[in-house]
């Protein structure tokens, strides 16, 4: 009784939401007709949402007094993502097989994003440079970050990033290729910068350290910026001629094979869509402005297609694919669920639905709805971030159980990793690289907690969609590095402390978990050879 009741309860307000949301723009339908049902579907949906509500309240009291097996998380993961104290009955994971089981190509690797870990004083014609001096405190501000572009430069600087990867013992690094460093002013490239990337490719390769290039994370010049970047449609041609003029120096034949396989096209559209137009904490600083961001998001994920065709007539082989975090907003008070709701639906459900049908759509009440289809995308892998599913109450983040909160500040939350790559393969439909997964933190016993079951639930997800549908795992980041809107501090990613611009000498003590899962990993593929 109580699921038929919250059955009918949401029928009628996805009916009352399509009845809210404004018709496409080059539609013949009356306006009037379309919207004059939502005044009968509106106290029908406050009618069975308070029945639907009621119910809640009888079934938990219900539960309160009855009896109900335990789930068992060894028999199926996915308990754990309803109840997360269940992974305490996993007991000790250290001898839980290792993403990548037997796989000597599986990527293992740590990520950066050169404006992060470099900051303004490396990348001062990027549109970030005015922004972050505008808006956050000067002690709060990049300045030269990390300072990983000028190691990239010099051998000594080479030889102090591959230290720090080889005490990881990752065999693969992503970072981005910052395209204001390529061409600082519209037309005009640097070949200079261009070198500094592909010389230091070449040194990773040379050090069995296999380079996975973004093309554009976040960053970009102030020009291109200016000219109002993705939102118009118009500069598309902008990026994609960056993208085809560094393509054929990566792609160069060396040791036998492409000097970079791997291509990340942009990162994250549906977070920068967010963070631009509806939290206004990127530039242009916008707020709740779906219309905008939609358009932007739109011009993103077409920048993907026209990119990813050209590309691919240049290097065929080359492995090109798109960056998705996952995100899915959780509501504990229904006053806060259409937020929740339409914040997913922009930075997470239209993006995997693109990929499932080649039609964009964006449909939000009394705002936009943004409509084109035959877009035919295509990507040879996804690289799927994941952080948090984040739960939104009336007073902000917050956590079920008690859960540990982060730096960010949301609840700790590994086991979504899990939900996140099955939902990315079954969207996108495509090998998934976890191309991000880390926690801020400045307490190591938390850290090591994390990354311990952050990669149980990347085995348990590969197991479930097969082992050659999960390529690899990126630990975020490399350092720690400014955060964007956050700054430099309290933010705590790295698997490096950085002190005066340098990166300590040895990981952070958290890191163990991942350093021991990753020397199980090798094991496993030298048992495998050995055989």
């Amino acid at each position: 009784m109580t699921t038929a009741i919250r059955e009918v309860n949401n029928s009628i307000w996805f009916s009352l939401e399509e009845h809210l949301t404004p018709l496409p723009t080059d539609t013949k339908e009356s306006r009037v007709w379309h919207v004059l049902p939502a005044i009968v579907l509106l106290p029908s949906g406050i009618l069975t949402g308070c029945l639907a509500g009621a119910a809640k309240v009888i079934d938990y009291a219900v539960s309160i007094f009855s009896w109900k097996r335990p789930e068992d998380p060894f028999k199926d993961f996915s308990a754990v993502l309803r109840d997360s104290r269940l992974w305490k009955s996993l007991g000790n994971l250290e001898k839980a097989p290792p993403p990548g089981k037997g796989n000597p190509n599986f990527l293992f690797g740590a990520a950066t994003c050169t404006y992060q870990d470099s900051g303004a004083k490396n990348c001062p014609n990027s549109q970030w440079a005015n922004w972050e001096r505008a808006n956050l405190p000067e002690e709060n501000q990049s300045g030269e970050s990390a300072n990983l572009f000028q190691l990239y430069q010099t051998a000594k600087g080479r030889a102090e990033i591959y230290d720090r990867l080889h005490k990881l013992g990752v065999n693969s690094y992503r970072f981005s290729i910052e395209w204001s460093h390529i061409e600082p002013k519209q037309g005009e490239f640097n070949l200079k910068n261009l070198q500094v990337y592909v010389d230091f490719c070449k040194y990773l390769r040379d050090h069995g350290i296999t380079p996975v290039i973004t093309l554009h994370h976040f960053s970009e010049p102030k020009w291109f910026h200016e000219m109002g970047s993705f939102e118009n449609e118009e500069n598309i041609h902008h990026f994609v001629t960056f993208a085809k003029k560094i393509f054929p120096y990566l792609t160069r034949s060396y040791q036998g094979h492409s000097l970079v396989e791997h291509f990340c096209t942009i990162n994250e559209p549906g977070t920068e869509a967010l963070s631009r137009f509806i939290r206004g904490v990127f530039s242009p600083g916008t707020f709740f402005n779906f219309t905008r961001a939609g358009h932007f998001l739109k011009g993103v994920l077409k920048a993907h297609c026209v990119a990813y065709k050209a590309l691919k007539n240049i290097a065929p082989k080359a492995h090109i694919g798109i960056v998705h975090q996952y995100i899915s907003f959780t509501a504990t008070n229904w006053l806060v669920f259409p937020v929740t709701r339409y914040l997913t639906r922009l930075v997470n459900d239209v993006i995997m639905n693109f990929f499932k049908t080649g039609t964009f759509e964006l449909k939000i009440p009394f705002s936009c709805h943004i409509v084109e289809k035959n877009l035919q995308p295509k990507t040879d892998f996804v690289g799927l971030q994941y952080y948090v599913r984040p739960i939104i109450g009336l007073t902000g983040p917050t956590s079920y159980y008690n859960e540990p909160m982060t730096q960010m500040p949301f609840h700790e939350d590994p086991e979504g990793l899990y939900e996140a790559i099955l939902e990315a393969y079954k969207a996108f439909r495509a090998p998934v690289i976890v191309t991000e997964n880390g926690i801020s933190t400045h307490d190591e016993a938390q850290r090591f907690r994390y990354m311990q079951r952050a990669l149980y639930a990347v085995r348990k997800a590969q197991e479930k969609i097969g082992e050659k549908n999960l390529l690899g795992y990126f630990v975020w980041a490399l350092s720690n590095n400014f955060e964007w809107d956050m700054g430099m501090k309290p933010q705590a990613f790295g698997a490096y402390q950085v002190h005066s611009g340098r990166l300590d000498p040895m990981p952070k003590k958290g890191m163990n978990a991942f350093i021991k899962v990753v020397e199980a990993w090798k094991r496993t593929w030298a048992t495998a050879r050995a055989a």
